[in-house]
């Protein structure tokens, strides 16, 4: 196990510094090699992408939003997983998250055990 999450490389994405920070610290902490991006125009330009396992990423950002960003990952040759996490948490927020496939939905603040749970959970399938 320890050989695959040195391996996988999980991306951060959001517009918030002290969000996106602290979530990077927490995948650290736990051993996970992160990249992180201020906007998902960052990510998409990154050409490093191709590394990236999976992402976690906000849903409200300026220019495009997480749903935008979901949409353009399903379009890469070999898609990854998209995790969102939001402070403006709503049902149909929720539900248009799980029917575009995203992996995961959280409300800010995040529960972290649940956070990296479902990272790990997600990487092993």
């Amino acid at each position: 196990m320890t050989t695959k999450r040195s391996r996988a490389v999980v991306a951060i994405v959001d517009d918030d510094e002290s969000v996106r920070m602290a979530t990077s610290s927490l995948l650290r902490s736990a051993k996970w090699k992160v990249m992180t991006y201020d906007s998902a125009s960052h990510l998409l330009g990154d050409t490093h992408r191709c590394e990236l396992k999976l992402v976690v990423t906000d849903i409200q950002m300026p220019g495009l939003d997480g749903f935008a960003l979901l949409e353009a990952i399903k379009l890469w040759p070999k898609p990854v997983p998209v995790i969102f996490i939001t402070a403006y948490a709503t049902p149909e927020l929720r539900e248009r998250a799980e029917v575009g496939g995203a992996a995961g939905f959280f409300s800010k603040p995040v529960d972290d055990a649940r956070l990296l749970g479902l990272i790990g959970e997600t990487l092993r399938r």
